[in-house]
């Protein structure tokens, strides 16, 4: 597993938590879903 696969699912996680556990009512609380989807897509595409 390379830096940007591992980053982006802890970004995931962040924002299940954020999400759904603490229920926080701000839009902001889908950014580490956006940036945790960008680095899995990058993870996935980029070189190796």
């Amino acid at each position: 597993m390379n830096w940007y696969a591992g980053a982006g699912i802890l970004l995931l996680i962040l924002w299940v938590v954020l999400a759904f556990v603490l229920a926080i009512p701000s839009g902001w609380v889908h950014a580490p879903l956006a940036l945790g989807c960008v680095l899995l897509a990058r993870a996935i595409v980029g070189k190796r």
